[in-house]
């Protein structure tokens, strides 16, 4: 028998098995189930791991192994449309109802009568504002009594969310007018003008603009000297501040890769290499400027912000495997790639790449603790240690003279490290810390800061994971899924207006939620879990500006996938270098207000009309 045909069998001895409540007492149904849960997860596993050992010997014999074929559909993890729906209410989602063809189609299949719905058809599409205007119209079409019968699917059915449009001519910049005149030889002899009748219609001009500099040259007999005017800034070298805005822009703004770049630019009559683009978007004497610029901001956030998100994902850099760290809030999003994601790794970059620098105290101590490091050791460590502050250098010295054999203590060199490291970053009072950082549970993440933010989405999405075969622990972990998302909401009400008086309540509805045992072993466990997580999960009760979840790093993370589709690595470290620069402007651009295109434009040109954006962020952070 298959899996597949276990499962089945399952569905339909299953009602029959907890219907005989007289004769198994339920707490033996639920453990009876809990166990079979466990055995059909054992046999999954079994079967997938036999079919990849049948695989690898077929293979062996020069034969090929089974196909895969990628149902049309696959389970996703997602939590994203649970947490809308929580988050949905209706200041933030207004209501309308109307009745499209689908939608009369529909209601034909559960069984209106025909009589009920072609009447109806004369308000096909028409819009309703309220519940009450929808039916009272209804009511005029089919009457009192066909409304009252069958309101409910009606209503149903006929429910939308408007979307919230703003017009365009608001947004719109009228550039130039333009007066359209009217053949007077068409009109009546009675007519005579009114008004005009305005049209707003986008365009935009993409044309070539060479210019030929006649520059002054002044010749100095006395001085056997010549002078010579100098072109505006912007244009130096072969090409001027528009093409070299747009080699950036095109890249970085509209995500397109070198060689469209080329080609885009070659269409509009421009004669440009591949090497002049290539050069333009990695040489540091053109990317200065934007990575001065990244640094600068990046500075000023870690001066102002009272939280920062933090999420990583992969990526490649000349073929080997690096880390895109991103650093957000709702200021700024920022990009560092980095060969490692360690401890120290993320302790580099909220120092702002200062010197690494290393303290044995208390601290110390305690957190090598944590990191199991054995008492013995860390006796023996007090014993030796010479001077309290060591640079890098020392500090490597000194875990030599520790660890004599290089072969031998690499994990507890890395531990031992990280704990001093930790240390002097939490003391150091030279230095702008972070107090709270909102992250997912990964451990590199954890003693940074004073504080660590979980996220509820994370938490959520190893819920959803989930996926019992029986019909009893189905209904059980929807049901605790949605009391799991009506909490959520809860807190996201208290981050609206955070009251003294909530955070008690708050607090023993969590204690009183994750208390729950539902029979099912797994989700129990995942429960008792996040329990032990409460203080990390309810930073927002202290700290109401923090967000609920990570979803702003991880939109980051997603630039960066979309950089990969189009480029699939970078080659060198200043194309590293420069690539994080510019995607770290772009998406801080984008919160802070600023046109990305314009800053770029007034970079090259020097003009000094767009701020720089680390006074943006400091004047924004002091409202």
């Amino acid at each position: 028998m298959t899996l597949h045909g276990i499962k089945k069998d399952l569905a339909i001895l299953e009602p029959e098995l907890t219907s005989n409540s007289g004769f198994v007492s339920s707490a033996v149904v639920d453990k009876l189930l809990g166990i079979f849960e466990q055995c059909y997860s054992i046999a999954e596993s079994s079967a997938i791991m036999i079919q990849q050992l049948k695989d690898d010997v077929n293979r062996l014999k020069g034969e090929d192994g089974k196909p895969i074929v990628e149902p049309n559909r696959t389970n996703s993890y997602s939590t994203d449309k649970d947490r809308k729906a929580a988050e949905t209410t209706p200041e933030s989602a207004p209501i309308g109802f109307k009745l499209p063809s689908n939608k009369l189609d529909a209601l034909a299949e559960t069984r209106i009568p025909k009589r009920v719905l072609q009447p109806l058809a004369v308000i096909k599409n028409k819009k309703f504002s309220s519940e009450d205007e929808f039916i009272a119209e209804v009511t005029k079409i089919i009457g009192k009594a066909d409304a009252n019968e069958y309101r409910d699917l009606l209503m149903e059915y006929g429910r939308y969310t408007k979307r919230k449009r703003k017009r365009k001519t608001e947004v719109v910049t009228v550039d130039r007018d333009e007066e359209c005149k009217i053949d007077k030889s068409t009109l009546p002899a009675d007519a005579y003008f009114m008004e005009y009748a305005t049209n707003v219609v986008q365009d935009i001009i993409i044309t070539r603009d060479n210019v030929r500099f006649k520059k002054e040259v002044y010749y100095s007999p006395s001085q056997h000297k010549t002078f010579m005017a100098s072109v505006p800034i912007g244009y130096e070298g072969e090409y001027g501040p528009g093409i070299k805005t747009e080699i950036l822009a095109m890249k970085y703004i509209n995500n397109m890769s070198e060689p469209k770049i080329v080609s885009s630019l070659q269409t509009i009559g421009t004669s440009i290499s591949p090497t002049y683009v290539s050069n333009r978007l990695t040489f540091p004497v053109y990317m200065q400027p934007f990575i001065d610029e990244k640094n600068d901001l990046f500075k000023a956030a870690l001066e102002v912000s009272s939280f920062i998100q933090i999420d990583d994902t992969g990526c490649r850099m000349n073929g080997e495997s690096q880390y895109v760290q991103i650093l957000c809030n709702e200021f700024f999003t920022m990009f560092f790639t980095t060969p490692r994601k360690d401890r120290l790794t993320i302790l580099d970059i909220l120092r702002n790449f200062e010197s690494r620098c290393f303290i044995f105290n208390d601290d110390t101590f305690c957190f090598m603790q944590i990191f199991n490091v054995s008492s013995k050791l860390i006796d023996k460590i007090k014993s030796i240690v010479k001077s309290t502050v060591y640079d890098e250098t020392q500090f490597n010295n000194f875990l030599d003279e520790l660890f004599p054999d290089p072969k031998s203590g690499k994990n507890l060199r890395i531990r031992i490290a990280e704990a001093a490291a930790i240390a002097h970053y939490q003391q150091d009072e030279t230095i702008h810390k972070v107090n709270i950082l909102v992250a997912d549970d990964a451990p590199q993440f954890k003693l940074l800061t004073m504080y660590l933010a979980l996220c509820w989405i994370h938490i959520g999405r190893h819920i959803k994971k989930l996926n019992p075969v029986t019909l009893k622990f189905q209904n059980k972990l929807e049901a605790f899924q949605k009391k799991f998302w009506q909490y959520y909401n809860s807190l996201r009400e208290f981050k609206k207006n955070p009251e003294e008086a909530k955070i008690e309540e708050l607090k023993m509805q969590f204690d009183e939620l994750f208390s729950t045992r539902t029979g099912y072993l797994e989700l129990d466990k995942r429960i008792e879990k996040i329990t032990t997580k409460k203080e990390n999960l309810l930073t927002v009760l202290t700290y109401s500006e923090v967000p609920l979840h990570n979803n702003a790093s991880e939109n980051g993370a997603r630039v960066q996938k979309r950089r990969e589709d189009v480029s699939l690595q970078t080659r060198n470290k200043n194309g590293t270098v420069a690539k994080d620069a510019m995607m770290s402007i772009v998406e801080s651009c984008k919160k802070l207000g600023i046109n990305p295109r314009k800053l770029i434009q007034d970079r090259i040109l020097q003009g000094g009309k767009v701020p720089r954006l680390a006074d943006v962020i400091i004047k924004k952070a002091a409202k």
